[in-house]
């Protein structure tokens, strides 16, 4: 077998999305599907940055805004809106939906890139990205931020969707 040159990079695969002018990327790894115009409910719930609930799989799903999570404005449609379903880390994984206004593409970053070293806010960056400024966003640290199952009443939200 070859061993990579000391000079060669590792890469890190992220999906680059648009939430109105700006550009997030996404761990690939955690990425599950791009659900475009996924019906939201609106949630029962005052939660920061919560857009809705929908159902995925036959599951709740919690719907955040990724704009609100990453800029802290509070960013609510009632449309049908584009979801990336990521899986949250830890000992039993979860899904969270967050709502963009589009997937684009997927592209390579380097490892080494500092920027690529988990921060504890949710965003880092920026990362240039053919000429366009782009934040990684830290889903270890939307865990922390909002699950459905941190949401209150999260057995009644099945009721509502």
């Amino acid at each position: 077998m070859v061993e990579p040159s000391k000079h060669q990079c590792r890469t890190k695969k992220t999906l680059v999305v648009r939430c109105t002018s700006e550009f997030y990327l996404l761990n690939v790894g955690r990425v599950r599907r791009v659900v475009d115009h996924m019906p939201l409910h609106r949630s029962p719930f005052l939660v920061p940055g919560l857009s809705g609930l929908a159902r995925f799989g036959g599951e709740p799903l919690a719907v955040f805004s990724l704009e609100a999570l990453a800029v802290g404005e509070p960013r609510v449609r009632d449309v049908a809106m584009t979801v990336v379903v990521i899986e949250l880390g830890g000992d039993s994984p979860q899904r969270l939906g967050l709502a963009v206004d589009e997937a684009l593409e997927i592209v390579s970053l380097p490892e080494t890139d500092p920027g690529m070293v988990a921060q504890d806010g949710v965003i880092s960056g920026p990362h240039d990205i053919d000429g366009r400024q782009a934040w990684l966003v830290n889903i270890d640290a939307l865990s922390a931020q909002g699950s459905l199952d941190r949401c209150p009443g999260v057995n009644q939200a099945k009721e509502y969707i």
